[in-house]
């Protein structure tokens, strides 16, 4: 009859058995979600960082066909330019000079409208000097960053 009943001692280590192969079974699974978390998370990095790849190649080739098409149209105005604004800046001094009849003030509204033209350009250079970059991917990564930084700080927040 008393090999039919167990001892307490070994019901007991029965239990803490069964406890730990549940502890085990438990740190399994934790450790499982764990890498499976981490395999998707560096997937979705992956898929991020082609889709940025991918806008910057994109992004840049856009940048250098307009940069190509700017400076050839640049080539083929500076001729035409250089003599139509001559010819206009000697119109100006000329029918100034003539109404009113001081060469010093026709000299000097001829200098005012080159002084002018230069403020122009310096301007419109300034204005293209700004727009090109890579705006829209600076802007998604800034996005991605913002999201990671969400993230990190809703994951702080959990744990």
């Amino acid at each position: 009859m008393s090999d039919e009943r167990e001892s307490p001692q070994e019901s007991d280590e029965q239990q803490a058995d069964t406890r730990s192969a549940a502890q085990d079974a438990d740190t399994l699974k934790a450790v499982s979600e764990l890498v499976d978390h981490t395999a998707a998370w560096l997937r979705q990095l992956s898929a991020a960082g082609g889709e940025l790849a991918t806008l910057l190649r994109l992004e840049w080739q856009l940048t250098l066909g307009d940069a190509r098409r700017m400076l050839l149209l640049s080539l083929l105005l500076v001729p035409l330019m250089l003599f139509t604004w001559l010819l206009f800046s000697l119109l100006l001094g000329w029918l100034i000079w003539q109404s009113s009849g001081q060469v010093a003030v026709a000299l000097l509204c001829v200098l005012a409208l080159h002084v002018l033209g230069i403020a122009l350009l310096l301007r419109q250079l300034k204005r293209y000097r700004d727009s090109i970059g890579f705006r829209r991917t600076q802007a998604h990564l800034k996005r991605l960053m913002q999201g990671d930084a969400r993230e990190a700080s809703t994951a702080d927040s959990r744990d």
